[in-house]
């Protein structure tokens, strides 16, 4: 049996690491901004943060504060989730830009 040369997985190997740069970008988005109460403007602590198409995810710090990378082309849709407050989706098309996201209580 003859053997198979090795020069076929040559091709094969850059071309399977190119291909994956048209899904994602060359490097990640860190979106990062304040979660904060509509009417008084109290910082939100422990707000759920995360991206609808993927697994990323965070949750507001003390401040209000919180910080998402994601390999995702931008603009990625941001779901806001707290037990005192309504639900919100927000879109993220700039990730140089701070986010402050305004809760609006619910009833």
């Amino acid at each position: 049996m003859k053997p198979t040369p090795a020069y076929p997985w040559l091709i094969a190997v850059p071309a399977l690491i190119f291909s994956t740069t048209e899904i994602y970008p060359a490097k990640p988005s860190n979106i990062s901004g304040q979660i904060v109460h509509s009417g008084n403007g109290q910082k939100v602590e422990n707000a759920y943060i995360y991206i609808v198409s993927g697994e990323e995810e965070s949750l507001s710090d003390k401040n209000g504060q919180f910080r998402i990378t994601t390999w995702q082309p931008l603009p990625v849709t941001l779901i806001i989730e707290h037990p005192q407050f309504k639900k919100k989706k927000v879109s993220a098309s700039d990730a140089s830009e701070k986010q402050v996201i305004k809760l609006e209580p619910k009833d």
